[in-house]
C-alpha cells in the first residue's frame, strides 16, 4: 500500500489539501493558503483541521512517515557505504549489518500483486 494510492481513494478536496500540507505535489508547494482556500472553494480550514482529528488521515500521515524512512535509510546508507569503503571498522560492520536487515525484509515482504496478464498474451493467432 503506497500514500499515492490511498490518496486517489479520498475526495480530491482532501486529496488537495493533504498533497500541499506535505508539498507532495510539485505544484501546489508554492500555493499559500489563501490560493488553496480559493481552489478547494473554502472559507476555512476549519473542516480540514477536522479532518486531521480522523484515523484516515492519521493513516495517510503513516504511510508519508513510512516513504520518508525509507529516503532516510538510503542517505544513511549511501554515508555509511562511503565510510566503509575508506576503511572504517565502524562503518564495515554497520555496512554489512545494513545489508544483512534489508536483506531480511525484503524476504519477509511478499508481493502485492500477482502477475497481470495482457489480454494479447491470452489471444491465439
Amino acid at each position: 500500500m503506497d500514500i499515492y494510492s490511498q490518496l486517489n481513494k479520498l475526495p480530491w478536496k482532501k486529496k488537495e489539501y493533504f498533497l500541499w500540507k506535505f508539498k507532495l505535489n510539485m505544484y501546489s508547494t508554492d500555493k499559500s493558503e489563501e490560493e488553496l482556500l480559493r481552489i478547494l472553494d473554502l472559507k476555512s480550514f476549519a473542516s480540514m483541521r477536522k479532518w486531521e482529528r480522523s484515523p484516515e488521515y492519521l493513516t495517510l500521515v503513516n504511510l508519508y512517515i513510512e516513504s520518508q524512512i525509507a529516503k532516510d535509510l538510503e542517505k544513511v546508507y549511501q554515508v555509511v557505504q562511503e565510510k566503509a569503503i575508506t576503511g572504517d571498522e565502524k562503518s564495515i560492520k554497520l555496512l554489512l549489518d545494513l545489508q544483512k536487515q534489508v536483506r531480511a525484509f525484503n524476504k519477509e515482504v511478499k508481493p502485492t500483486k500477482q502477475h497481470e496478464s495482457n489480454v494479447y498474451d491470452e489471444l491465439e493467432l
